[in-house]
């Protein structure tokens, strides 16, 4: 079994669940790591946002499955409906998948996404 990828943590103070994944990232990653959040009072009751740092990875994600993790987000649409998730990308199909989920999750599941290029810029936005 391969070691996992990511990481994730929690900035009370700030009240933001931080989630690091470097390499390839996947459907099932994202996956894995939703499953983490949905099992966290902070994510789930005491609306903490996300900040997602992709910096140090890449999105081997189609397009057709930005439709399916849109899908799946729209069933916990109770829980995520206002929340934030800043994503801090670097890559070039990364960014360009970043926008296009950006523009569909908002109007289909009013979960707030913006991607963003340094975690500082990420931060701020979160916070405000």
């Amino acid at each position: 079994m391969e070691a996992m990828k990511y990481s994730i943590s929690i900035d009370h103070d700030n009240r933001i669940i931080r989630y690091k994944h470097s390499g390839s990232i996947s459907k099932q990653d994202i996956g894995e790591a939703w499953t983490e959040f949905l099992g966290m009072e902070e994510f789930t009751h005491k609306k903490y946002n996300l900040l997602s740092d992709y910096s140090d990875g890449k999105f081997e994600i189609s397009i057709s499955e930005l439709d399916e993790i849109i899908d799946f987000l729209s069933d916990l649409k109770n829980i995520i409906n206002g929340k934030k998730q800043a994503f801090i990308v670097n890559d070039p199909y990364s960014t360009a998948a970043s926008l296009l989920f950006e523009a569909d999750v908002i109007q289909k599941v009013g979960f707030i996404v913006k991607p963003f290029s340094t975690e500082a810029a990420a931060l701020r936005w979160l916070k405000s």
